[in-house]
Formats: structure tokens, C-alpha cells, sequence
């Protein structure tokens, strides 16, 4: 299982997206008129084989999901995408344990569910698979970015070496951490110790805070192309607060 895209609401899209183009050197590489469905507009963008997505409301729809997001919390991180190689089983298991299913998806090989954030606790969390057996290589398809293209050239790894790496975890703020650590760990069947849960090539750390409930509050990414110290120079000519625990912005802090 591997955290293949995450999501961002914000509530001004295209000053947002440009702010991370140059923050990770890497332009939006598809925007996807399926997420109109929700209300919603969006972009993304790549970070070594993993998918940075923004969305924010379509103009006259802020009572959807990510438009009461928005007046309760602000700009933030809203979603998380896992991948593995079928989807099928872990779905069944998530729902056995009562946790709500809020929108599914299953045509061909394609099976993705969004389950409710309130019984994951920090995000919405979706699980899905492709139906290819690859689903570990950064050029594995991936159905919401359009990736790889028609265009792209599967034997060319050289589109995923971007400034930034893939996403190598989050961390949660939790009035509880262990006891949700250790719900994630159930509800995904994945190792965990007390405050970490171990995913292929990524973690999920989870801190105490007093939050009346759990968020998700910082983004880290593996090594890409440019140094970190780049990446910040390129925070602080775009006016973005830095500091020893990384670069904030978009109601995240991230970490390089």
C-alpha cells in the first residue's frame, strides 16, 4: 500500500497552484472535469510518481463538502489517496468496521472508495487500485492525474524526476495519537508502533496536540532533484514563512 496523491482544498485555486508550481519547480500536469461532480475545480501537480491535487469550489457551490471545509478550518489538507494492488478486500474490511463509505467508483479494472473523515479521523481517506500490476513503480497508471499520458513513453522515467520527491508521510495532530495510530492500523491492516504506521516507502506519524478534532498538519516529501536548501530559497522569495520544522503554507507545514 503506498500514498500515491494527496489533497488540498484552498479557497483561491489558481493563485494556490501557481505558488506550488514554483515552490516545486513543476508545472499542473492535468486538471479533471470529474471533480466538477462534487462541486469542485481542481489541478495537479507531480512530486516523483505521487500527485499533489488542489481542488477548490466551482463558483455557487459552497454547501459541498469541501465548501464547509473551507468556512470551518480554512485552506488545509482535506484528502488522502492509498493505493495497493486490489482494492477489493481492504474496502470490505474498512466497512466491516463500521466506517461510512461516501462515494465509490468501480468500472473495469477501477475500484476507489472515499470513506467519511469523521470515523478515519484527520482526512478523508480513499483506497484504490487500478488493475495493473505495476501499481508500485512512479509511472503506475493513475487514472485522476492521467498519468502516464498517451504521449508519455513507459520506459522514460525522466517525467518523475521532479524538483521534490514522492510523498514519504504525514503527520496527524490527535488529542489521542496512539489511540488513533492505532485505529489507522486496523482499518488499513498495516504495522504500526505507537505513534507511527508504516506504509511502502511512506509513514504516518502521529502527535499530541489539544484539537477538538484530528488534522492533518504536516506534508513530507522524499528527496527529488533539487536540494532542500533550494526549495526553501524558493519559499522565502515567495514570501512563505519558514522555520526549523519546514515551510507553511496552504494550512500545512512542509518538510523536505
Amino acid at each position: 500500500m503506498r500514498l500515491r496523491q494527496i489533497c488540498l482544498v484552498a479557497q483561491d485555486l489558481e493563485p494556490t497552484l501557481k505558488t506550488l508550481e514554483i515552490l516545486f519547480d513543476s508545472p499542473v500536469i492535468f486538471r479533471d472535469p470529474g471533480v466538477a461532480h462534487f462541486g469542485l475545480e481542481n489541478g495537479l501537480i507531480m512530486t516523483g510518481g505521487d500527485f499533489l491535487e488542489v481542488v477548490s469550489p466551482l463558483p455557487g457551490h459552497t454547501d459541498t463538502a469541501a465548501g464547509r471545509f473551507l468556512a470551518r478550518h480554512g485552506n488545509g489538507f482535506y484528502m488522502l489517496i492509498l493505493q495497493c494492488e486490489t482494492a477489493a478486500p481492504i474496502t470490505a474490511h474498512i466497512q466491516s468496521c463500521g466506517v461510512r463509505t461516501i462515494f465509490s467508483h468501480i468500472d473495469d479494472d477501477i475500484h476507489a472508495t472515499h470513506f467519511h473523515p469523521n470515523d478515519f479521523g484527520g482526512a478523508i481517506v480513499s483506497v484504490d487500485s487500478m488493475g495493473h500490476d505495476d501499481w508500485q513503480s512512479p509511472q503506475a497508471y493513475w487514472r485522476w492525474a492521467n498519468w502516464p499520458s498517451e504521449t508519455t513513453d513507459p520506459t522514460d522515467i525522466s517525467g518523475t524526476n521532479t524538483s521534490v520527491g514522492a510523498l514519504a508521510g504525514l503527520q496527524f495532530a490527535a488529542s489521542d495519537p496512539t489511540a488513533l495510530c492505532a485505529h489507522w492500523s486496523t482499518l488499513l491492516q498495516r504495522p504500526a508502533t505507537s505513534s507511527t504506521l508504516s506504509l511502502d516507502a511512506a509513514q504516518f506519524n502521529f502527535a499530541l496536540h489539544t484539537v477538538s478534532q484530528p488534522r492533518v498538519t504536516h506534508v513530507r516529501l522524499h528527496a527529488g532533484r533539487d536540494a532542500a536548501s533550494d526549495i526553501r530559497a524558493r519559499a522565502t522569495q515567495l514570501g512563505l514563512p519558514t522555520d526549523d520544522d519546514g515551510v507553511h503554507f496552504c494550512g500545512v507545514t512542509w518538510q523536505f
